[in-house]
């Protein structure tokens, strides 16, 4: 009797768990992707999955359905060569595409908006330029935004005097009109400071990490909180104490 009542609940529980097991659906591979292809996963619009997809100077947004079938492939004829970074931030009914790219000496931020189908709804808008002559570096600029996503943040560091680095931002709402443009030096009082953890609150406000560590950088050893309210043109240091802790790296997370 045991034994039959064993069996009669572990046929129910299978029953029931094939009724809620999940259901895996996949797309076919595309022929035309190159094996060192990147690509990222947008995220659901209109009932439609989208895909950017990049290869050397070649950008795609795809767009996939329910059964992940892809039902469209639309080149990004817009973007221009040798981009350096692509950002993409999901709205309920729009992508902001951010990225930027180097010509003729110059460093451009830029950003466009693409519909559900991955097709742009305006122009390309230049966010900022730098100079970059006698410069080598290809990334310049850092896009971040809010967790709500109604403030968008561009900034640029500059670590030619190793003692002030000049950190320069630009914040903006969520349709890209500028709100405040920035140029604060953030003091590198010791050899091995660093800046890192950059993030964007609700308000526009921007915080960081200042961290210093040993001369084989396998420790770090002080750490101090960086604010920069959204509206100033300053900054708020606090020095957080780390006795008897041992640090080898650091995460920001804006409650």
């Amino acid at each position: 009797m045991q034994k039959s009542i064993f069996i009669w609940v572990l046929s129910l529980f299978l029953g029931v768990s094939g009724l809620w097991g999940q259901r895996i659906i996949y797309s076919e591979p595309d022929r035309d992707d190159a094996r060192t292809l990147n690509f990222e996963i947008v995220g659901k619009m209109s009932g439609n999955v989208l895909i950017y997809k990049n290869y050397r100077d070649l950008h795609y947004m795809t767009v996939y359905d329910a059964d992940m079938k892809m039902t469209e492939k639309n080149r990004l004829e817009f973007m221009p060569e040798k981009v350096v970074e692509v950002e993409l931030v999901q709205y309920p009914d729009f992508i902001y595409l951010f990225y930027q790219f180097q010509k003729r000496g110059i460093q451009y931020a830029m950003a466009v908006k693409l519909d559900a189908h991955g097709k742009k709804m305006t122009e390309p808008v230049v966010l900022d330029t730098t100079n970059m002559a006698g410069s080598n570096s290809s990334k310049v600029y850092t896009f971040l935004t809010s967790e709500n996503k109604q403030q968008v943040m561009v900034f640029k560091i500059s670590t030619k005097n190793d003692k002030a680095h000049l950190l320069t931002s630009l914040l903006f709402n969520k349709e890209l009109v500028l709100q405040k443009r920035s140029m604060i030096r953030v003091a590198m009082p010791e050899r091995n400071d660093f800046l890192t953890e950059f993030a964007l609150d609700n308000e526009g406000d921007l915080v960081c990490i200042r961290g210093s560590g040993t001369a084989q950088n396998d420790n770090i050893n002080k750490i101090s909180l960086i604010t920069k309210p959204a509206g100033a043109d300053s900054i708020v240091v606090r020095n957080l104490k780390l006795t008897g802790i041992y640090l080898d790296d650091i995460r920001v997370k804006i409650d």
